[in-house]
């Protein structure tokens, strides 16, 4: 079966539905698709489901025409992984923001969503962050075999992101008693 590789390739992609923390179930209908682009050249969201229309925010249009085609080919072409990448994404939304993840469910996701983006499924760090007790975030490295690079999972109550690590926003993650 496809797996949705390329939408990682070049940009980082983060899912959420914009209910960070309001302690209501997840609604699947908001749940969308954000691709960034690298050096800052905008972001563009994706409906995954539900009569939303894509929409950028400082993309150019170019960008933008080429990044949609190449998304809406990549789930065209994978609709039951999607599915499936979905209700995974939005469970562990809802437990990160009802306050019930627990590392060994976190771990578990991380899992599942680095298959759904050909990443080794093993672990190469993991970074566990708590709050009175509750588990807030957690990121994972991953091994990419193919571009022989490393990407992130990174889950929290507002998104779950799938990146390259870079210095800037991952070095505290990946190593909390530096910088």
């Amino acid at each position: 079966m496809a797996k949705l590789r390329g939408l990682i390739n070049g940009q980082d992609v983060a899912f959420d539905t914009h209910q960070a923390g309001d302690a209501q179930n997840v609604n699947w209908s908001a749940l969308h698709l954000e691709k960034r682009l690298h050096g800052g050249r905008g972001k563009a969201r994706y409906p995954l489901f539900g009569n939303e229309k894509e929409s950028s925010s400082g993309m150019n249009q170019d960008d933008f025409e080429r990044i949609t085609r190449e998304v809406k080919k990549a789930l065209k072409k994978n609709e039951q992984l999607l599915k499936d990448l979905a209700k995974t994404i939005a469970v562990e939304l809802e437990r990160f923001s009802n306050g019930e993840a627990t590392s060994k469910d976190a771990r578990e996701a991380a899992r599942n969503i680095s298959g759904y983006f050909d990443l080794d499924p093993n672990f190469l760090r993991v970074v566990e962050e708590y709050s009175n007790k509750h588990l807030s975030s957690i990121t994972t490295i991953h091994f990419n075999p193919v571009e022989k690079t490393l990407h992130e999972i990174h889950q929290t109550k507002g998104e779950v992101v799938i990146q390259k690590p870079r210095l800037h926003n991952s070095l505290r993650r990946i190593f909390p008693r530096t910088g």
